[in-house]
């Protein structure tokens, strides 16, 4: 049992769910590449990571070819070379790769703050590692966000999240939303 209290369904949710098709979120704006899964980026990852993860070799194999392609390059690659897996081996992804990403998390945000993460409630636990699911490092990729997050200024990340600036506003909405209900404002 995980101590934190993560919501993975709302996350889930905003990622479309487990996808078995690759696919290149915004490939003409952004610096993702062939995702599978629930938002498993491979563009973001090397043969290493997989391995890591203890998948199977012959999806390591299979995921290899899309490794480290991001933007128009991972969606040309993709057209040329459509990448299926099972839904099978997307829960398998979904499952290896949630433990090391919420440990990763915790320990920045909980270094960064002096507060534990897993005390945080829920909504707040979510809409951190849902904006972490999507961009990584937060520190180095929405650094006013993260700054907001680990100072506890709750009330600047829900005005944020409302005014993001990037393309994916319904997303951030429905993460602002999520954070104000814990608010109660």
């Amino acid at each position: 049992m995980s101590r934190y209290a993560i919501d993975f369904s709302f996350i889930a949710a905003l990622e479309g769910g487990a996808m078995t098709r690759g696919y290149v979120p915004d490939a003409a704006n952004s610096k993702s590449g062939v995702t599978v899964g629930t938002g498993f980026d491979l563009g973001q990852r090397g043969v290493q990571d997989l391995q890591a993860l203890n998948l199977p070799a012959d999806l390591v194999r299979r995921l290899t070819p899309y490794l480290g392609l991001t933007g128009l390059k991972a969606k040309q690659f993709l057209d040329g070379q459509p990448l299926s897996i099972s839904s099978d081996e997307a829960e398998l992804i979904d499952e290896a790769y949630k433990a090391p990403f919420v440990d990763r998390l915790a320990a920045a945000y909980t270094q960064a703050s002096g507060v534990d993460f897993a005390q945080l409630p829920a909504p707040m636990q979510t809409v951190i590692a849902s904006v972490a699911f999507q961009y990584g490092n937060l520190a180095t990729r929405t650094p006013n966000f993260w700054a907001q997050v680990v100072a506890r200024d709750w009330k600047s990340a829900l005005a944020n999240l409302r005014n993001f600036g990037d393309s994916y506003g319904t997303r951030r909405r429905k993460e602002a939303d999520l954070l104000n209900s814990q608010l109660g404002s």
